[in-house]
């Protein structure tokens, strides 16, 4: 699911929240400058929020999603 927009960022996470969804990929103006991606787990309160480098975003978002 993509959310361009529409509300606060915070609103934005919680909609992403409510979706059901395991992680949160965030990719703000910063991240486009740097060319990295944050990565939130949404399920696991534990997890430390991380930002990676674009070509690392897949094997991240793998471990998040992970069992």
């Amino acid at each position: 699911m993509l959310h361009t927009g529409g509300g606060s960022f915070k609103s934005q996470l919680k909609k992403a929240d409510k979706s059901g969804a395991r992680a949160a990929l965030i990719w703000g103006e910063d991240e486009v400058a740097a060319q990295t991606v944050t990565v939130k787990s949404l399920r696991n309160e534990n997890a430390a929020q991380v930002t990676v480098a674009l070509r690392d975003c897949e094997n991240t978002v793998c471990a998040v999603l992970a069992p």
